[in-house]
């Protein structure tokens, strides 16, 4: 069974790829902390109503279990918007980075990231329960 095709493992995986991406991006900024000019750049999250418009990276399609029901929009898209982060305050040499900020949201990253894995272990678990396989 490949999990990836499940949608419940499909949103878990691309919210797993959305906090690696700002990961990243947090990492630039904390890196780039006393490059002048520098501007803190944030990774956007998708809305909701994005998501259901087919704007966001994840486009939801509508499961059709008949042949007289419409077609969904098929497609997922990995791409991720970086927008400035425009929350801190611009220092004297331009730089809009501020450390505490940033590290704040690199825990807030990590606590996100590893609730998404223990939700995936948790499914899997399920599913192996229901399989008949408790501690396979």
């Amino acid at each position: 069974m490949e999990f990836g095709k499940l949608p419940l493992f499909a949103l878990m995986s691309q919210r797993l790829a959305l906090l690696g991406k700002r990961q990243l991006v947090l990492a630039q900024n904390i890196a780039n902390a006393d490059t002048p000019g520098y501007r803190a750049q944030e990774v956007k999250e998708p809305k909701f109503k994005e998501i259901l418009r087919g704007n966001g990276p994840r486009k939801i399609a509508m499961a059709a279990t008949h042949a007289a029901h419409m077609a969904g929009r098929p497609g997922v898209s990995k791409s991720f918007k970086i927008v400035e982060d425009r929350s801190a305050e611009v220092s004297l040499s331009g730089n809009s980075v501020a450390l505490e900020d940033q590290v704040m949201k690199v825990a807030k990253t990590a606590m996100d990231h590893q609730l998404t894995i223990n939700l995936y272990r948790k499914h899997i678990a399920m599913i192996k329960t229901a399989l008949g396989r408790p501690g396979a």
